[in-house]
């Protein structure tokens, strides 16, 4: 793949209040940086309502984060990319495996994909590495509280 899909100025560290607080401090940036569409924001926020990306993170090793995944339609990307976001406080996200589920969230990685299947690829190349990797490695991950640490990290691990 030619195009890098981490960037340290796509890598956020965020005090938000909820989702769409969070949504909208990671979309100006996006926007700002031209990764995304005018319509990103609405369509991120709609997708979650309909979709939710919480994930649980009991799977991947004790006294980790929830996690959250959230994406919409390619045609709001202009770049691809995998957004990873620390959030300095829990942000509550519905879980994609039971919806009624609610889970404090304090991590995301945004999915940007401009192909209509990319989400499902950058997904799964993104758990594979969670998935795989020793808790510890996880912990040291989700504890960094800069975006160049947290870019330093995931650029030395994940492959795309």
């Amino acid at each position: 793949m030619t195009e890098k899909m981490l960037d340290p100025a796509s890598c956020f560290v965020i005090g938000a209040e909820d989702q769409e607080d969070l949504f909208t401090q990671v979309y100006q940036r996006l926007l700002k940086e031209g990764l995304v569409a005018d319509g990103f924001l609405d369509q991120v926020i709609e997708r979650e309502e309909d979709y939710p990306t919480g994930l649980s993170s009991q799977n991947l090793g004790a006294d980790l984060p929830n996690l959250a995944f959230p994406h919409t339609e390619g045609i709001f990307v202009k770049k691809d990319r995998l957004v990873p976001i620390k959030l300095l406080k829990p942000v509550t996200f519905h879980s994609m495996v039971d919806p009624q589920v609610s889970l404090p969230v304090g991590f995301c990685f945004m999915l940007l994909d401009d192909k209509a299947d990319g989400q499902a690829k950058l997904l799964s190349q993104t758990m594979t590495y969670l998935s795989q990797a020793n808790p510890s490695e996880l912990k040291e991950l989700f504890a960094l509280t800069d975006p160049q640490a947290i870019y330093d990290f995931l650029e030395k691990r994940l492959v795309f």
